[in-house]
């Protein structure tokens, strides 16, 4: 299978619990394949003109990359942040039988 069927999204949250929650529906609603959530990480960053560091988790979603659009809209739509960092990353290999997986999780 070729690895250009599949992304993954990158996702930042305010904590684990809202990346949970988002990643079971994006799951159970078959927009994803898999969810991954990393409990703890910190973030600097410049926002409304003042330099901030957050404890956040992030999510990285994978998916057939067909239905990448619907599930950054569904992303966007039901996250807690103003702007949150939503990024789609394109996948250029990796094991046939997981990528396969993966696209056979995701309705498109």
């Amino acid at each position: 299978m070729p690895a250009d069927g599949v992304v993954m999204i990158y996702v930042t949250f305010p904590d684990r619990a809202a990346a949970l929650a988002l990643g079971k529906d994006l799951v159970e609603r078959r927009l994803a394949g898999c969810v991954n959530v990393l409990p703890s990480m910190t973030s600097v960053y410049v926002w409304k003109g003042t330099t901030e560091t957050a404890e956040e988790a992030v999510m990285v979603v994978k998916l057939a990359a067909e239905g990448a659009e619907r599930a950054v809209a569904h992303i966007v739509a039901n996250h807690p942040y103003e702007t949150p960092a939503v990024l789609v990353v394109p996948v250029t290999g990796g094991s046939d039988a997981y990528l396969r997986w993966v696209r056979d999780g995701t309705e498109i």
